[in-house]
């Protein structure tokens, strides 16, 4: 007797498929089963995010959050945001479909549409287009059933959304509001679809992690409750600052995140430099990165502190100074230092040239984030006026010149 092929017993129902894309009303077939919690969960996730600068309270949060549903993480811009969500789906054996919100969203993107397309012998048909949620959800069910034939491969595919507040959500969600807010297996109908492949199920193994810039509220749309109420919010903020006396990069288990910022930021910009300034196949990457950390450790590393000094001077500006609060995140501190690295290498830069250097670097990389709302004309020229070598020059001037251009948001 001869074996029945895997593909007519899947067409008759025997068997689930491992690609539901002309299969999505039988995703219910899968959609009940629940999340699996690794039982290591969170030595996973500190691996995952041991290049982060991530409190330890905020990554069990984070984890927390994860286990009964969907996830946002707020902050300033440069705190690992989407670093962090691309870890906890790795921690979670996850696999992602990552997209970025738009201020032009609608259903059509985020749940699907009708779409014209012209095919191999000219001729023009409609054909059904996924929208990033439908599309992230017929993977999430495919995935759980290759899950259950090996182990090894991700339990389930989650849609990470940066920038989450650039879109106008309670337009573009429209009756995910409903999926999202309960744990009934709700069907959303797929109209663009043909029909007998509309009725689309959510697994309950699904999520939703999104990202959030608190920082530029005011420039983009708000969250309505509603939304609100369907994620936990998890705040990642800049490191809590260094303690009296404490030294830039510290080894100790105790440090502050502030003083291991000094050792993190300089090793991550040191492999980025080391990356883009070696010839493929010629030289050692990690022997560059070795000198380029030399470099920073030794004759840099006073140019170095000034730049985290002119940090930590803005990141921690108490309200009653007159000092600009900029909430300055690691991502910018590498950036500025992989800039600084790269142009002391393109000039052969000696030691007498290395403050002018991170003065230009400062300049071109951290003044334009001056140019906020929360600071005033008068408190930017002040603090401009105010500062000291090495940044007296061209970061000034920056400051200056937007001070002189008027670039700041007027309230209505």
């Amino acid at each position: 007797m001869s074996s029945i092929p895997e593909e007519d017993l899947v067409d008759e129902g025997a068997l689930p498929p491992d690609d539901f894309h002309e299969y999505i009303e039988r995703i219910e077939e899968v959609a009940h089963f629940e999340l699996i919690t690794p039982l290591d969960l969170m030595e996973r996730i500190q691996t995952e995010s041991a290049h982060l600068l991530v409190e330890p309270g905020m990554l069990r949060a984070a984890a927390c959050a994860l286990q009964v549903g969907n996830l946002i993480l707020q902050g300033p811009p440069g705190t690992g945001k989407s670093s962090l969500a691309r870890a906890l789906c790795r921690a979670f054996h996850c696999s992602a479909l990552p997209v970025t919100a738009h201020e032009d969203w609608t259903t059509y993107e985020v749940i699907g549409r009708q779409t014209l397309v012209v095919d191999d012998e000219g001729k023009e048909q409609v054909i059904p287009l996924n929208g990033f949620f439908a599309e992230a959800v017929i993977r999430c069910a495919g995935q759980i059933v290759r899950h259950f034939d090996d182990p090894n491969e991700p339990q389930a595919t989650w849609l990470l959304i940066d920038e989450l507040n650039r879109a106008h959500l309670d337009r573009a969600f429209g009756e995910l509001f409903t999926v999202l807010g309960t744990d009934e297996l709700l069907p959303i109908a797929l109209q663009y679809q043909r029909e007998g492949n509309r009725e689309l199920v959510t697994p309950r193994r699904f999520r939703v992690i999104g990202t959030l810039n608190s920082v530029d509220r005011q420039f983009v749309n708000s969250l309505g409750q509603g939304l609100k109420r369907r994620f936990t919010f998890v705040t990642l903020d800049i490191p809590r600052p260094r303690e009296s006396r404490e030294p830039w990069g510290s080894e100790e288990s105790d440090a502050s995140l502030a003083s291991k910022e000094f050792s993190v930021a300089s090793e991550r910009a040191a492999e980025r430099a080391a990356r883009r300034t070696v010839s493929d196949q010629q030289v050692d990457l990690e022997n560059s990165k070795s000198d380029f950390l030399s470099f920073l450790a030794g004759q840099a590393r006073p140019t170095l502190e000034s730049l985290f000094g002119l940090i930590e001077t803005v990141r921690y500006a108490e309200k009653s100074t007159d000092v600009p609060y900029v909430p300055i995140g690691t991502a910018q501190l590498i950036d500025t230092i992989e800039l600084f690295l790269a142009r002391a290498y393109f000039d052969g830069a000696d030691e007498s040239d290395l403050p002018h250097l991170m003065d230009w670097a400062a300049s071109v990389k951290l003044a334009p984030l001056f140019d906020a709302d929360t600071i005033t004309p008068e408190q930017l020229q002040d603090f401009a006026g105010g500062l000291t070598e090495p940044f007296d020059k061209l970061m000034r001037q920056e400051l200056l010149q937007i001070v002189s251009l008027g670039q700041f948001y007027v309230r209505p």
